[in-house]
């Protein structure tokens, strides 16, 4: 085949336009607040001891229905920022920072020697054309002269023009504006207004930027504004809110996931290493880590009206100080080699949904704004956390995920050490007492019995009342009793979608072997016999799956029956046999055979909630897993012995885990063990932590009604 002679060719180099350069100003820097960030980041790079952002120009007053607003306006404001860092010569301005994208920096004869660069990409500088429409350059280093380079961002707006076209003008002169060494920047006709809100949220984000776990104590940051703004003006330094936290946690994890962590308390400031048990400390699924090691830091506060106020008086401040305080610095911020990495722990960015979690558990769990957080690590060591291409963020990545999961299971030994502090209404008694217990007028009827005999009108209102109020109390129950099967339901539907899927697949197949034997001309009648008596058997497993469900549908709470409490069991452990199978969980179950006198589901609840329970602390052991059940019969009792080879209960929480909405597991609700103790209580039961046949956690749970 012959080669297509073409009718014209040639080669062309790419020529974009000069509003390429505005346009990634736009697009690569989100806001102002950020933009001068990063300005103040070539300046941490070019190791000055200390940078300047200078606000000049006039002050208006702009009333806002009853209040005013001071304003510094868009195009009459200009910007300067001043550094004493290394400067740059001729041939770096040329061939480094007129070069944008450049590789300077990742250039190893560049590499800084007192501070890992925080940026590499070489874009920092087109955050100056997001602030203004002019900005004028002065370098110098030490003993050499200066060189200015004048833009005008306006240049590049214009449509008709290339990029290689617009010409940037520079100059090298005697020194007569930086003394030693240094640069600085000169920003004019400012693109937008700066109010007070605006630079308030720039004091805070410089505050922020370099790490209080690590802080760089050879570097200031100091704003200046005109004096109607003096408020916000001078060296940023964090409030002494944040040196007053009611609890503490600090420490460091290692390349394997070792935690190395100290903990203090509202009532012992002292910081004190906590044992942690590595089944406590481990990622879930089980899996190696992909993020490096990391350090840590999370400062908390009750934010409770009482706890504000004796904080205000501690620090000669007030609530309302404090609470702005805890609003702008609050949340987990990430810090890379020192520096901050956006936008994470920005006010309302809950990067973490710590408020979500603790909708799930409001009891126990950290709302993001009880929390100053930090997390430092190097770019060396973790190298799988990359940036992403407008330097705001962190690339997902299993890393990533890691490094989340990582800092939820901080947090909730925190949790843990904080509920344990905090006062409870009164000390747990030996099992859960029933919620419906106190609704009841009985001590007062015997009281009117023993006091006021022959008052029959009076007894027979109280009577009548305390009858109306049990009335109500089982209808509330009928309710509670239903939403306690809505529990159930999210563990339910994964053993249907599993179990029914299998099923399904299965009849699928027998079916496609009779519809291929009916289709050839002499069909195998024993194929297709065979086959229709499988299609009999699945349709019959399937429906044994929906029996053992059918007690949790959201029909009204039946009469108790005498039920067999061994079968339930064993219904409950098929129900959950894909996790069994999946962790090679050993189970012993009762081999004998003793009825109760309860409703079916709610005995099904206390069971599965148990269940899995044992199978999420299982999961965390690398050794032997066993789950261990038997039925003890006494002559006005019968309880059931629930015992796993897991992590089991620490001494200290005994008395907590029983508690509405306390857990020990990261994202725990903590209602599991309170339901089971609510459902034993109402058929005069109890329900209680014990040592059992194994050395993980064992609970008895006993009736003594109707057995």
């Amino acid at each position: 085949m012959s080669s297509m002679t073409p009718v014209q060719q040639g080669e062309s180099v790419l020529r974009p336009r000069a509003r390429l350069i505005k346009t990634i100003g736009e697009e690569l820097i989100s806001d102002d607040v950020v933009a001068i960030i990063e300005l103040v980041k070539n300046s941490y790079d070019a190791n000055s001891p200390i940078v300047v952002i200078e606000f000049n120009g006039k002050v208006e007053c702009v009333k806002e229905g009853r209040s005013e607003k001071k304003i510094l306006k868009k195009g009459q404001t200009s910007i300067a920022v001043y550094d004493e860092g290394t400067g740059m010569d001729l041939k770096t301005v040329l061939e480094a920072w007129l070069e944008p994208a450049t590789t300077f920096k990742k250039n190893s004869k560049n590499s800084n020697s007192k501070r890992r660069f925080t940026g590499e990409k070489g874009i920092g500088r087109f955050a100056s054309a997001k602030l203004a429409s002019e900005l004028k350059m002065i370098t110098r280093q030490k003993d050499d002269n200066e060189i200015s380079v004048d833009f005008n961002w306006s240049d590049f707006s214009d449509d008709s023009k290339y990029l290689d076209s617009v010409k940037t003008k520079w100059k090298v002169e005697t020194p007569h504006y930086i003394r030693d060494n240094g640069t600085c920047l000169f920003l004019n006709n400012t693109l937008s207004d700066w109010d007070e809100i605006k630079l308030r949220e720039l004091r805070v984000a410089l505050s922020r930027l370099l790490s209080p776990v690590a802080p760089a104590e050879d570097f200031l940051i100091e704003l200046r504004l005109p004096g109607e703004l003096k408020n916000l003006s001078g060296l940023i330094e964090r409030p002494e809110t944040l040196n007053r936290p009611d609890y503490m946690i600090k420490g460091h994890v290692s390349q394997s996931g070792e935690p190395d962590i100290f903990y203090s308390g509202k009532a012992d400031k002292q910081l004190k290493k906590l044992e942690i048990a590595s089944e406590e400390f481990r990622l879930r699924p089980e899996r190696e880590s992909l993020v490096g090691p990391f350090d840590f830091e999370f400062r908390v506060w009750d934010r409770d009206t009482e706890s504000l106020r004796q904080l205000a008086r501690k620090i000669d401040s007030s609530v309302k100080n404090i609470k702005k305080d805890l609003d702008d610095l609050a949340g987990i911020s990430i810090y890379r080699d020192n520096v901050r990495v956006l936008p994470y722990g920005n006010k309302n960015d809950d990067w973490l949904r710590l408020d979500i979690r603790r909708v799930n558990n409001p009891t126990k769990n950290l709302s993001n704004n009880q929390i100053v957080g930090y997390i430092s690590l190097s770019l060396d060591k973790n190298p799988e956390l990359k940036d992403q291409s407008n330097r705001e963020g962190i690339v997902q990545s299993q890393a990533f995920e890691d490094l989340k999961e990582y800092i939820k299971l901080i947090l909730n030994q925190l949790e843990v050490k904080r509920y344990a502090e905090r006062p409870r209404e009164s000390d747990r008694p030996e099992f859960q007492e029933s919620l419906f217990q106190r609704f009841s007028l009985h001590t007062i009827t015997q009281y009117v019995q023993e006091k006021m005999p022959d008052n029959k009108e009076f007894l027979d209102f109280v009577k009548k009342k305390d009858a109306e109020i049990q009335e109500g109390v089982r209808k509330v129950q009928d309710v509670i009793s239903r939403y306690r099967r809505l529990t159930t339901l999210g563990l339910l539907i994964d053993a249907i979608l599993h179990d029914g899927g299998n099923y399904l697949s299965k009849i699928d197949i027998q079916a496609h072997i009779i519809e291929k034997e009916l289709r050839m001309q002499t069909a195998d009648i024993d194929i297709i016999r065979k086959s229709t008596d499988n299609i009999i058997n699945l349709r019959k497993n399937f429906a044994q799956l929906f029996k053992r469900i059918e007690p949790f549908g959201g029909r009204r709470r039946g009469r108790p029956q005498r039920i067999i409490v061994e079968k339930v069991i064993e219904d409950q452990f098929m129900l959950a046999h894909t996790d069994i199978e999946r962790l090679s969980i050993d189970c012993s179950l009762p081999q004998t055979e003793n009825e109760v006198t309860i409703d079916e589901a709610e005995l099904g609840i206390i069971i599965m909630n148990l269940l899995q329970n044992s199978v999420y602390w299982l999961e965390t052991v690398t050794d032997v897993r066993k789950i261990d059940v038997s039925v003890e019969k006494g002559i006005d009792s019968l309880s059931i012995i629930f015992s796993d080879s897991g992590p089991g209960v620490k001494e200290e929480l005994a008395d907590l885990i029983f508690d509405p909405y306390f857990s020990t597991k990261p994202d725990g609700i903590g209602l599991g063990l309170t339901i089971v103790g609510e459902l034993v209580s109402e058929y005069n039961g109890e329900f209680c932590l014990i040592h059992g046949p194994l050395d993980g956690a064992t609970f008895r749970v006993t009736f003594k009604y109707r057995v």
